[in-house]
Order: C-alpha cells, then structure tokens, then sequence
C-alpha cells in the first residue's frame, strides 16, 4: 500500500490516517525513525507502554478488588 505525505518547512510529515489506525500510532506517541538503508523505517518506541491502558480498564474496580483480596490474605 502506497501512500504519500508532505514535508513541513519545519520537516514534519502527517501520516495518513488509515497507516496510524493500522499500526495503533497514538497523538503524542514517541517513536523510533531507523535508517533503513533504502528509506526510513517508523517502529514504537520501547518506552510507550505508559498509558497504553488508559482508559481501558475500571482502575476504581481494580483497587477495590485488590484492597479486599489485601484482607483476606491478612494475617
């Protein structure tokens, strides 16, 4: 699948929406631009875990779940 971008004077390119939706590339996002050799290769960046979750899970629930199992297993 080809697609094409434009360079910034400021030497940003937006990626198209269908590429960003495919590989899960979130606004904000830090990630790896490797010298591919023939071109650039865009891969996640190793430290992006950080709020991956967000949003996904019921952190109230968990934490009530979790202080309960905390005083079952009390001694």
């Amino acid at each position: 699948m080809a697609k094409s971008a434009t360079i910034s004077s400021k030497g940003q390119i937006t990626l198209p929406k269908r590429l960003r939706e495919k590989y899960h590339l979130r606004e904000g996002e830090v990630v790896l631009i490797l010298d591919a050799g023939e071109g650039l290769l865009i891969k996640h960046s190793p430290g992006t875990l950080r709020g991956l979750l967000k949003g996904k899970i019921d952190v109230k629930g968990f934490e009530d779940d979790l202080n309960e199992l905390r005083s079952e297993w009390s001694i």
